[in-house]
């Protein structure tokens, strides 16, 4: 499923559109026009708000839905979106999805030198072991197997001595290994805290200035021409823009019309 940045007021509405619980005044009719059921519908809304990007996938009829009174249909499912934003069910869902996602920390690092060193001298001894009962049982093996025990028997002297470079580095090189998770664990925490905040609402108005820097940019006079049954920009500058931009530019003037005073008027009052 292709995902599309969930900045523009329009998606975020339009995505409210797929929820029953907050639109009372929607009939199950509107479940039949967007092709899909009720639990998917409100399964596409949590996750269009609370993962970030519009998840319209499976709903066959939105461009249809959308293409009417635009001004008065984006007016309406603005109004939802906050509703549904308020709500205490967005946010306990929105706690729920921040816990699971907070990045995990790494088990504290308590093996010493000498948990190696006798970690490293059974497995050496086991080995050995296990060479010599093989050369028992096959004594014709004892000249192609007598270098490898001899080569094992040098190692565990080497593992057993106090001085064992060996096990120094094997030891050096998990602490560093764990001190690479730490560093790793508090870059993802940092990035988990600044992506999920403790309040949604610092979320949402990342959500709504995202939306309205970006609407600001859009030309909605650009020129299309048709090529092969398909739209294209005439100003080629314009076809390397993100979907999000082109999600904007779709939904016309008219919608923004619309959606820029809202999503001001919001803005101010989540500051």
């Amino acid at each position: 499923m292709k995902k599309i940045l969930f900045t523009a007021a329009l998606l975020l509405a339009c995505a409210f559109l797929f929820s029953f619980r907050y639109s009372a005044g929607f009939s199950d009719d509107l479940w039949k026009q967007l092709g899909i059921s009720q639990k998917e519908g409100t399964d596409k809304i949590r996750n269009s708000f609370l993962y970030g990007y519009l998840e319209h996938y499976g709903v066959r009829n939105l461009k249809q839905i959308a293409a009417g009174n635009r001004a008065t249909l984006a007016a309406e499912l603005l109004k939802y979106s906050k509703e549904y934003v308020n709500s205490p069910a967005f946010r306990k869902e929105y706690d729920l999805q921040r816990t699971a996602s907070r990045p995990v920390e790494p088990e504290k690092f308590t093996r010493t030198k000498e948990d190696i060193r006798n970690e490293k001298v059974e497995e050496m001894k086991k080995s050995i072991s296990g060479a010599e009962e093989t050369i028992k049982k096959m004594p014709e093996m004892e000249k192609s197997l007598r270098p490898t025990v001899d080569l094992l028997h040098k190692t565990l002297k080497d593992y057993q001595d106090p001085n064992s470079k060996m096990i120094e580095n094997m030891y050096q090189y998990e602490v560093y290994s764990y001190n690479d998770r730490v560093e790793r664990y508090k870059q993802d925490l940092k990035k988990w805290e600044e992506e999920n905040p403790a309040d949604h609402k610092i979320r949402i108005r990342k959500y709504l200035s995202k939306y309205l820097e970006l609407a600001a940019t859009v030309d909605f006079d650009a020129a299309l021409t048709e090529k092969g049954g398909k739209k294209y920009f005439v100003n080629s500058a314009y076809e390397g823009k993100a979907n999000d931009w082109k999600q904007v530019f779709r939904a016309g003037k008219e919608v923004y019309s619309v959606t820029r005073p809202f999503a001001e008027q919001w803005l101010r009052e989540l500051q």
